[in-house]
């Protein structure tokens, strides 16, 4: 019986069988292949944040593939048998991580360890090229709201658990985005396959977070626009107001930071109307048609709000909408509020409202217009 060890192998002949530790066993085991001897190489994987095993990692060895680390039992194992002595490739890959390549000299003296670290980027959804979709990157907030103070405080509510923002990213894309069509006009629809029109990503780097409440509309780390610089949104989520039993409650808001090659915006996790008001103003430049201390203007191509009476009744003439729904943006009661623009969706207008409303025939033909552009070459809004 031909027993392989660490160094050279040698022709025994054992009186009894020999047991090699559990620890070294893999590495002694050996085989006679076409008179070349092979041996075992075991590898396990693990978290390089938190240093724990991870199970159902993909390996290659020298561009084929040799299985995945177990789930179950020793997990993050992984035991490669009838390898050849001398240097060898191990390329390792898992969904969420980064794809990792070491060179390992067999036989080892023990077991190899491959320590991953997870993608700072991940593709959420990828359906096609950057210069024909709307790319969003979300990225989590440190920081939210506490009603009762009126203040914002720290959270620890994504920083320890990447899977809680990944989760309340998902249900948000699910719950809010991709139900568009239902909440625009029915009698000249958005386009049918809106939701490919979209690459969805997110960003989570668990040493450092976006601010929610730094500013009107939050501040994004610098990493985040080395690493998604083809970015046309990104979407900063932060975790649900902290309301006391004491103290009266109060509306979550958003914020949107406009701009031409780094727009942002701030929305709740658990807010999904506001996260389509917000995501008018930042995806499909809309713009508010409350009266209040925001911004005005006539946002052409396929305006929502008219700098003018005429310009709202000579669009609405040319669609077939009634022109006499044209009014003024003001507050009536009380009549606290005149601004020198014009609307003409329909109340409850999510672009008025905030928390509540639909999409009106304005604003829907602004939402196909930059649907339809994008598809054809490029972000507008």
């Amino acid at each position: 019986m031909l027993y392989l060890n660490a160094g050279a192998s040698t022709t025994i002949m054992p009186t009894e069988p020999i047991q090699a530790s559990p620890v070294n066993q893999s590495f002694q085991d050996g085989m006679i292949r076409e008179g070349i001897p092979t041996y075992t190489l075991s590898l396990s994987t693990v978290d390089v944040s938190t240093g724990d095993s991870l199970g159902n990692v993909s390996v290659y060895l020298d561009g084929g593939s040799a299985g995945f680390t177990s789930t179950r039992g020793m997990i993050g194992v992984l035991n490669i048998s009838q390898v050849s002595e001398g240097q060898h490739t191990i390329r390792v890959t898992k969904s969420g991580y980064e794809d990792y390549t070491k060179s390992v000299v067999v036989p080892s003296l023990s077991p190899v360890k491959i320590s991953l670290q997870a993608q700072l980027l991940v593709t959420l959804q990828e359906p096609g090229s950057h210069n024909t979709k709307i790319d969003i990157v979300f990225i989590p907030s440190s920081t939210t709201y506490n009603c009762a103070d009126q203040e914002k405080i720290y959270t620890t509510q994504y920083v320890t658990d990447r899977s809680a923002f990944v989760t309340d990213v998902n249900r948000i894309v699910t719950e809010s985005l991709f139900t568009l069509d239902s909440v625009t006009d029915k009698t000249d629809p958005i386009p049918g396959d809106y939701r490919d029109r979209f690459n969805i990503y997110y960003y989570y780097d668990s040493t450092l977070f976006a601010d929610a409440f730094d500013g009107s509309a939050g501040t994004v780390p610098e990493s985040l626009w080395e690493k998604a610089s083809f970015a046309d949104i990104v979407i900063i989520l932060y975790p649900t107001y902290y309301t006391p039993d004491t103290g009266a409650p109060c509306e979550p808001n958003g914020g949107v930071h406009p701009g031409t090659g780094r727009i942002w915006m701030k929305t709740p996790a658990d807010q999904n109307v506001l996260f389509l008001h917000e995501s008018g103003h930042a995806i499909f430049g809309l713009i508010d048609t409350y009266c209040g201390s925001t911004e005005y203007w006539q946002n052409d191509p396929d305006p929502n709000v008219w700098s003018s009476e005429a310009g709202c009744v000579k669009d609405a003439t040319a669609h077939s909408w009634d022109p006499s729904a044209c009014r003024k943006i003001q507050q009536v009661n009380p009549a606290s509020c005149t601004k020198q623009f014009w609307r003409w969706d329909p109340d409850p207008d999510i672009m008025r409202e905030g928390y509540s409303g639909t999409f009106g025939k304005a604003s829907t033909q602004r939402i196909t217009s930059i649907l339809n552009t994008i598809d054809s070459g490029g972000m507008t809004a």
